[in-house]
This record gives structure tokens, sequence and C-alpha cells, in this order.
């Protein structure tokens, strides 16, 4: 009887956010992107209290779903050029939540989302529950997300991973990955 009870409420648990089943944070490190850090502007945007940057809570090819409260679709990947194209012909003048002036993040601005305490992914599950939603997402090619920032002695650009919070540099021709857009103009 209570192997089934445990049985039942793990699986309740399991099922409230499977995300945090498999996101892993050490309790003995101080968190770097606390809850209280973001605040949520409603369809669809966090405003990060720190730098004052307005993030979109989804990678490019999802959209926020309000009732959810989570990305829905499938994350599009994309080589650096045709995400900066992608940017600039449909996303720089979107309105959402109000906020326009869309763009491509520079590796501090990604970096600073870093959580220290977790992996898999290795962001704030509250401000950005959707970036990644199941334990596969985690592996796939747009848990590494572009950043504006190319790499000081090459002819590559600096990215984030999500899940593992690092950065690297890749070809801006020879790899494809997911896009987070941010925007400077916070209300």
């Amino acid at each position: 009887m209570l192997k089934k009870i445990v049985g039942a409420l793990l699986c309740t648990l399991c099922s409230a956010n499977a995300m945090a089943a498999f996101q892993s944070c050490y309790q003995d490190i101080p968190g770097s992107a606390p809850d209280i850090r973001f605040k949520e502007n409603g369809t669809g945007t966090v405003t990060d209290l720190q730098t004052n940057l307005v993030w979109r809570r989804c990678l490019l090819g999802t959209r926020w779903d309000q009732q959810t409260q989570t990305c829905e679709g499938t994350p599009e990947a994309y080589s650096w050029k045709k995400a900066l194209f992608q940017i600039d012909l449909n996303e720089k003048g979107a309105v959402i939540d109000g906020v326009s002036g869309w763009r491509m993040p520079n590796i501090k601005e990604l970096a600073s989302l870093r959580e220290v305490a977790c992996l898999a992914p290795a962001v704030n599950l509250k401000a950005f529950p959707g970036l990644i939603r199941t334990e596969d997402e985690q592996w796939a090619m747009t848990a590494t997300v572009w950043s504006s920032t190319p790499h000081a002695q090459s002819q590559t650009i600096l990215t984030f991973g999500i899940s593992d919070g690092t950065v690297v540099h890749y070809g801006y021709q020879d790899f494809e990955f997911g896009v987070l857009l941010v925007s400077d103009n916070a209300q």
C-alpha cells in the first residue's frame, strides 16, 4: 500500500514539472540567478532586474503558451548568418508585452543568465521554464544558442550552452544552433 502511495506521489510531482525532475542543483552553492531577480511580464517575456534586459522566455521557433506557462512548438536551429537575417526580417520589430527592438544577445548578456548551482538546464527555471522541456532537448543543437560576439582570435562566434552554462566558439557557417532574443527596451 505504501509503495502505491509513494508511486502515485512521485508521478504527480514529476508530471507537475517534468523539467525540474532532471535539473540538478547543488544545495551548498549559492544561486547566481534566483527567482527574485526576474519579473514575469505577462505573455512571454521576463525582465532581468539585475541587468534591466527583457528576455523572451522561448527560443525562436517556439511561442509562449499562457495557459500551460511554457513554450509550445519546436525550436528552430539556424546558422549564425541565417539567425541574424531572421531576427532582422521578422523579430526586431515584433511587439511582445509592449517590448520591441529584439536582437541577438552578446555573450556577456547570455552568460549573465547562468545559474551556477544548476545543470540541465543551467538557467532559472521559473524565468525560463520552456527553453528545455524534455531530457532529449537538453542535448539538441538548439540547447546551445548563438551570441552576437565573435571570438577575438578566430573567425568563430561565441555560443552559450543552456544545459551546462558553457561558453564555446563555433564556426558561423559550420553549425546550426538555437536563438534566444533580448531587448534593451525594458518598461
